[in-house]
């Protein structure tokens, strides 16, 4: 019996970190195709409460605040699953080639990581946005700058140690090519780790995507990012317009982080 309660338990504590991410996470694909109003349209005086057809109220402008909620959040997902997708793969072809052919690559690969790493990714972020103008390429590409080098690291660690495992001596003992060895014997050893940190990466690329909104960078598309910043003073008198799109914003980074490690954890099974 007690192991039947204890079972019942976890389903339950699954269920409720699940549940509110999926939520979520469906609102913020779905959103715009469920909103019934255009979401830059003024319905109401600055900041009124809720009520008369307005869920949470609405904004600094007038603008109905769910309406904003439900088009402000696919770009805090489209943005960076196709950043941290192009960050991993990048990342992890580059540190499982320097630890796998070592040397002078290995060196060279070692110091570019550790430069890189010492750039804040707010800096990069600033600069490129100053630089090229907001646009979802320009935020993949502050992705990829600032993380590709810590993949590449977790990358060319475990590839070091994989390769002092017998069946990577004996397929290069066999003549295998070096794609094939890379490809066959060592990456199917390495995926936990990237995945466990492409978790990381995820919630990293939401927080930067939803930067750029919040310092005022593409505020011609509802943002959750952009909402929280534009509705800060009102926060005692609408506090739905600043509330609402934090809590999604901290629900997709925890999601991003639990999912992508409880998808590294079945890589072992």
């Amino acid at each position: 019996m007690t192991k039947d309660l204890r079972r019942a338990a976890r389903t339950l504590l699954r269920i409720g970190v699940a549940l509110p991410a999926v939520v979520v996470i469906a609102l913020a694909i779905a959103g715009p195709w469920l909103v019934g109003t255009d979401p830059d349209r003024i319905v109401a005086a600055p900041y009124a409460g809720a009520g008369d057809g307005l869920l949470f109220g609405a904004d600094s402008a007038g603008r109905d605040v769910w309406a904003r909620v439900l088009t402000g959040g696919r770009a805090l997902i489209l943005v960076p699953v196709l950043a941290v997708l192009v960050t991993t793969v990048l990342g992890t072809a580059v540190g499982m080639v320097a630890g796998y052919l070592g040397g002078v690559v290995d060196a060279v690969v070692s110091r570019l990581d550790g430069a890189i790493l010492a750039l804040p990714p707010i800096l990069v972020l600033l600069v490129l946005l100053h630089g090229w103008g907001y646009s979802a390429a320009v935020l993949v590409l502050v992705v990829v700058i600032t993380g590709a080098s810590f993949v590449s690291r977790i990358a060319r660690a475990a590839t070091v140690q994989v390769m002092r495992q017998g069946y990577v001596e004996h397929a290069v003992g066999l003549g295998e090519s070096v794609p094939s060895v890379l490809a066959r014997e060592i990456l199917p050893n390495i995926v936990r780790p990237i995945l466990a940190d492409a978790g990381t990466r995820l919630a990293i690329a939401v927080a930067l995507t939803s930067a750029a909104g919040f310092l005022g960078f593409g505020a011609d598309e509802p943002n959750w990012g952009a909402m929280i910043s534009e509705n800060i003073e009102g926060v005692t008198l609408t506090p739905w317009a600043v509330v609402v799109p934090a809590v999604c914003l901290g629900t997709l980074a925890v999601a991003a982080n639990l999912g992508m490690d409880r998808l590294a954890a079945r890589t072992d099974r």
